[in-house]
């Protein structure tokens, strides 16, 4: 018994978890239960066709496409269809389309819904599906193509499937989105479902819509079958139908003693031909005589408009209709009809009448008289809509409705619809609108369904308004400078932030169209588009963030900044993080490792990164989400290319492998061109898509024919490896460039090289090829940009600026710009005429890898080893801003002074520099060091700055001056990692990679006291507030307490943390030591030397604020959260005085973030020391530098930010 009581909890665990994993594709609800099959002895004829096509195994179709003309009862036929199938354990699934629903009208989620019906329906598929989700965590946000292939077409293929025949429906394809919208979703149906086995049979009913028979024709795969409504049998079906329901309705109104036939035989012969072969004639007509007086409302019926044809005759019986509704001479009845039915028409998606109600302003229930009268045309359950799409086509078609009370314009009543969303959203937002805590734990709450509705699709109702625009303008202009920021705030809490920058993106193109002439409403919606695009990111991890993280670091000088911020509410950036818009549009993150590669596609809509994560990542470039993951390279991706017309994607990489993705069947590899014997740094396509060309480690170009996969040429001369390649203009060439130096120009059909372009002093990275096919430029070892005549050989140019090699060039589309990226991590935008710099980009944090222009030029596409993608906007870049304050690399080191006035700070260039900390401006700058700056330090008395570094010295400078009090200390044999100041100022404390603590005098500069112990460099020491003990952090994972007389351990080593000590200091009373490393903060007993375990955090004893790895800002001494640093900044390096965060970033920015009181529950505090630090708060990735220690080697980790 317990075996198999053991059994079915395995079997019931196993279901739920599978129906958990399913439920993760996140599937629109299908409610079938409101839907009506057709009435028993009616559509046989038709419906046996279909069964028996579904059971014909010969038929070569495995689509059956049923079309027909609106209200000809496709909808009511596939349900039925459905039901046969469901009864007979067929149906894999069932999914109908409503272009008033929006879920229901969305191409993007049909694969997914699909999905999630078919691994319901069978549970091998449904176990098969589940891999696939666990394994790919971006499906949902992946390509159609990609998720039918992996989602269905995969399943599938390789289970076991049943023996019988599975069905799937789809209903009202033509209401699956617009044209447009649903294009990627037909070529899916048009060539991925032809790939289905032979047992999976789709059934499609749709209007014969024109983009929907474009797709389908001359599909060997697709039966089409046109359902013909002026047929004998369609008419008995009719006929048949209205028999029934007057029968119903004489049964279910006994009291009106209805004869038995009524209305007879001769009157179902008039009702069947008015309806003209229209099953939603005769649906409707049914409903409308079903009503208070049955016989009335036929007469009504029959003394209406006989129509000549289809359409005229539902036309006919529309205006029937509406005529018995009420008094069209009441003006309040009118002015409801009008107001609400404009609702119903226009919304995006179908609201419930209470929110209706709210929309307009009107008392609760008042739309429910107007909607419970129109009861043969809506459908209330428990959304309001049109219940058959051609009732909307003839109210907003002014010839068909004819009169002006029944026709409805769209654009003014998508006008109305936006105004009553302006005031719905005017009466309800306000800052804080849920009353949140601001925390790093996920908020549930949620918004009604009028408020809801009013701020997602409010700025979809603006840009259809047309004709007389300035009304609107108006209102905009007064609603968006009291409530854009609350917008935000709401577009968090419903959990759409994201879709902030495509919104407002179109309502800035509205903006254009109508609104230039307003310059204050212009700005703002600027400023609103390229703050979403800047902060869309930060603001989704909670809604407060748009006031706390977002809104301080938005430019100063913009309408939105000076609308919004109020220093004495919200946290202020001392001297201004910038003053304008950068030219920065977005920062991509994704890749776990550097980014080597970037392209774009030939639409400007997707971007490709390929990285040293060993992954291809497909980005949409509006949203800067990542949509899909292309995995199956075994090591690095150097190089990534679109095909011309972005249908495909070609990579190269280690292991000499060259990989081609179909991107219409969602990234699937296709093609695997193998031949190269060693790495392939760079691989191209041929102008018409047909070749690619590869340069590789063996020092050999080849030139591949993808419809073969074959090598048909290969171009030897280079004697080094080669770097970069690339097809000339119209494709007859190859150019090359390589280690070697020399830049080979090749005719690739003969294999023989056509000329040498020699004049690079170092190794050539990369080549390119202006659009006319003039000329050549190439980057190179050397730091120099050249630009060459493809004709003659000669240079025409060499332009110097770059620090460091040239990694990357590329030319603009019209071939008067030059770009190029670099080691220095900068990317230069070239005159290609002049050779003069039109603008320097800075940003990156690492070396930049990759770059390219975007097919219309307005853009620039940046990998780099700082692991991000970033798109810059070039008419920005046109009048560049002033370089950051800061140094030129990443700052590794921060102090305050005691009196919290001034800051210095380290950078990895050998100059210190001094800030006022409240206006930001610098106030020296110390040179003399000759490597970088590793740590800082003020003295107690804020007279003298003490400064370790990379050149393995300790110096000491004039904090007024900036003059060297003294000689360097030396004895240091690696990098000195941290210095402190005594209490009493007169000594100093260095820790160094060579795992060596060495105390000095300040004023003899003798050195006191070496002390070892540590098994790895020193990161982090303080002293303690008596100045008799040291302690010390290290690499090693330990902390160390020292007495600083006899230079011996006090204690054994403090062993706890699993990562480097980034950080050590006392409490505020002494008796405890914290240490803290990137994800741990431990507390020791300086008495005792033991570990403290408390439920007080330890951050608490420095009362004062932190920064979690992260970027969570936390106040300490209470443990509320503050705030968090956007992903236009990425720290190496805080410290923190009072209300004042001083920051400086990978980038060489320093900047002081300070807190208002408001935001601060608690006096302002300090330890003993006067200040907390942290140094590489945010990891993510390791640099190595060797020191010499005993013959040994010793690692120093250093950080990038992941911006």
């Amino acid at each position: 018994m317990a075996l198999h009581v053991d059994a079915r909890y395995s079997n019931f665990k196993a279901t739920n978890d599978q129906n958990s994993g399913l439920a993760k594709l996140e599937p629109v609800k299908m409610d079938v239960a409101r839907r009506t099959e057709c009435l028993s002895g009616t559509r046989e004829d038709t419906l046996k066709v279909i069964v028996d096509w579904v059971n014909d195994q010969a038929s070569e179709q495995n689509i059956l496409w049923v079309h027909g003309l609106a209200g000809s009862g496709k909808s009511t036929l596939s349900t039925t269809i459905a039901s046969i199938f469901r009864e007979s354990s067929q149906l894999g699934a069932f999914i109908f389309f409503n272009r008033d629903v929006t879920e229901r009208s969305d191409p993007t989620s049909v694969i997914r819904t699909l999905a999630h019906q078919l691994g319901s329906s069978t549970v091998n598929i449904g176990g098969a599906i589940c891999a696939v989700i666990e394994r790919n965590s971006n499906i949902l946000i992946s390509p159609l193509a990609y998720q039918f292939d992996k989602l269905i077409l995969d399943p599938l293929s390789n289970v076991s499937t049943p023996p019988r025949t599975i069905v799937i429906v789809l209903d009202a394809l033509d209401e699956c989105g617009k044209a447009d919208d649903r294009e990627a979703f037909l070529t899916v149906l048009a060539h991925n479902f032809a790939h289905l086995p032979h047992t999976i049979r789709t059934i499609i009913t749709s209007r014969t819509e024109i983009d929907i028979r474009t797709a389908f024709e001359s599909r060997h795969h697709i039966l089409a079958h046109e359902l013909d409504i002026t047929s004998s049998v369609n008419s008995n079906d009719i006929l048949f139908y209205f028999r029934h329901h007057m029968a119903l309705l004489q049964a279910r109104n006994r009291h009106l003693q209805l004869d038995v036939g009524w209305p007879g035989e001769d009157v179902f012969g008039q009702l069947t031909q008015r309806a003209s072969g229209l099953f939603v004639w005769a649906s409707t007509a049914s409903k409308f005589i079903n009503g208070f007086n049955p016989k009335k409302q036929l007469e009504i019926i029959l003394r209406g408009e006989v129509g000549s044809g289809a359409e005229a005759a539902l036309d006919s019986l529309y205006k029937t209709a509406l005529e018995s509704v009420g008094n069209w001479d009441d003006e309040d009845f009118l002015a409801d009809f009008r107001n609400i039915l404009g609702v119903i028409l226009v919304a995006r998606q179908p609201l419930i009448s209470a929110a209706i109600d709210a929309l307009l302003q009107l008392p609760n229930d008042r739309s429910m008289h107007t909607i419970s009268r129109l009861g043969c045309v809506l459908q209330h359950s428990p959304t309001v809509r049109i219940l058959h799409p051609s009732f909307a086509d003839f109210l907003m078609a002014k010839e068909r409705c004819r009169r002006n009370i029944w026709f409805f314009d769209r654009s003014t009543y998508h006008e109305h619809l936006a105004f009553r969303c302006l005031d719905r959203m005017d009466a309800v937002l306000k800052r804080n609108m849920c009353n949140l805590t601001l925390s790093i734990d996920q908020i549930n709450e949620n918004l009604s369904q009028d408020v809801s509705y009013a701020c997602l699709f409010w700025i979809d109702h603006i840009r259809v308004v047309e004709g007389n625009t300035q009304p609107v303008i108006d209102r905009l202009c007064s609603f968006l400078y009291r409530h854009l920021l609350h917008w935000f705030e709401a577009m968090s809490i419903l959990r759409r932030s994201r879709d902030t920058i495509p919104l407002l993106d179109r309502l800035l193109n509205w903006s254009s169209n109508y609104a230039t002439h307003e310059v204050r409403l212009f700005e703002l919606v600027s400023d609103a588009f390229r703050f979403a695009q800047s902060f869309a990111r930060s603001m989704e991890d909670h809604p407060l963030l748009v006031y706390t993280s977002a809104l301080p670091f938005a430019p100063t000088r913009t309408a939105l900044y000076q609308t919004f911020h109020d220093p004495g509410v919200y946290p202020s950036i001392l001297g201004g993080f910038q003053q304008s818009w950068s030219p920065l549009l977005q920062i991509l993150a994704g890749h776990i490792d550097r980014v080597l590669s970037v392209a774009i596609s030939s639409d400007g809509k997707l971007i490709a990164s390929g990285s040293d994560d060993k992954s291809v990542r497909i980005w949409d470039t509006a949203t800067g989400a990542e949509i899909f993951k292309l995995e199956g390279h075994e090591g690095w991706v150097r190089s990534v290319a679109f095909s011309p017309d972005g249908t495909r994607v070609v990579s190269s990489g280690k292991n000499n492998t060259i990989r081609v993705w179909d991107m219409t069947k969602g990234g699937k590899v296709i093609s695997n061109l193998q031949g190269h014997e060693k790495d392939v740094r760079s691989v191209a396509y041929s102008p018409d898509g047909t070749k690619v060309v590869s340069g590789s480690e063996d020092t050999t170009v080849r030139v591949w024919d993808l419809s073969t996969g074959a090598e048909i040429s290969q171009l030897q001369g280079h004697g080094c490896p080669i770097q970069s390649v690339v097809f000339s203009a119209d494709g007859t060439k190859v150019i090359s460039g390589s280690q070697d130096r020399i830049i080979r120009i090749w005719d690739w059909i003969t294999a023989s090289e056509i000329s040498q372009l020699r004049g690079h002093t170092f190794s050539v990275v990369a080549v390119n090829c202006s659009s006319d096919g003039t000329k050549v430029v190439s980057g190179s070892n050397d730091k120099t940009v050249r630009v060459w005549n493809m004709t003659t050989g000669y240079v025409m140019s060499e332009l110097r600026g770059h620090t460091a090699r040239v990694t990357s060039v590329a030319f603009s589309p019209d071939g008067t710009k030059i770009i190029s990226g670099s080691d220095d991590a900068t990317i230069r935008i070239w005159d290609a005429t002049s050779s003069v710099v039109l603008s320097l980009l800075r940003g990156h944090e690492d070396f930049v890898t990759s770059v390219t222009f975007s097919p219309d030029g307005t853009k620039i596409i940046s990998g780099s080893l700082d692991f991000t993608i970033r798109i810059w906007d070039v008419p920005a870049c046109a009048n560049p801003l002033p370089t950051s304050r800061g140094h030129e690399l990443t700052v590794r080191s921060l102090a305050f002074s005691s009196d919290g006035t001034r800051i210095v700070s380290g950078p990895y260039n050998r100059t210190l520099r001094v800030w006022d900390a409240i206006s930001g401006a610098e106030v020296l700058a110390m040179s003399g060091h000759q490597d970088g700056v590793t740590s800082v330090e003020f003295s107690p008395d804020g007279n003298q700055i003490a400064s370790g570094s990379d050149d393995m010295t300790v110096r000491v400078w004039n904090a007024t001056t900036g003059d060297e009090i003294r000689p360097p200390l030396r004895g240091h044999e690696g990098c000195v990692e941290s210095v402190a100041f005594s209490p009493d100022g007169a000594m100093i404390v260095s820790g160094s990679a060579d795992a060596t603590i060495r105390v000095w005098y300040v004023v003899s500069g003798a050195e006191v006291l070496q002390m070892r112990g540590h098994e790895a460099g020193i990161l982090s020491l303080v002293f303690s507030p008596d100045g008799r003990r040291i302690v010390s952090g290290s690499w090693d994972s330990t902390v160390r307490v020292w007495d600083v007389t006899t230079g011996a351990q006090v204690f054994p080593e403090f062993r706890g943390h699993t990562t480097w000590v980034t950080s050590v200091f006392f409490s505020p009373n002494a008796d405890r030591i914290i240490s803290q490393s990137r994800y741990e903060s431990l507390s020791w007993d300086t008495a005792t030397g033991r570990r403290i375990y408390s439920t007080e955090t330890d951050h608490r004893l420095s009362g004062t604020m932190h920064i979690t790895h992260d970027g969570w800002i936390i106040d300490s001494a209470t443990g509320r959260t503050l705030g968090k640093l956007p992903n236009v900044v990425a720290n190496s390096s805080y410290v923190v005085h009072g209300r004042s965060l001083a920051m400086g970033t990978n980038s060489g920015r320093v900047f002081v973030l300070r807190f208002p009181p408001a935001l601060l529950t608690r006096p302002e505090t300090r330890t003993i020391e006067g200040q907390v630090r942290k140094r590489f708060e945010i990891p993510s990735t390791e640099w190595c530098v060797h020191v010499n220690k005993s013959d040994a080697s010793a690692f120093i980790p250093l950080t990038y930010g992941n911006d």
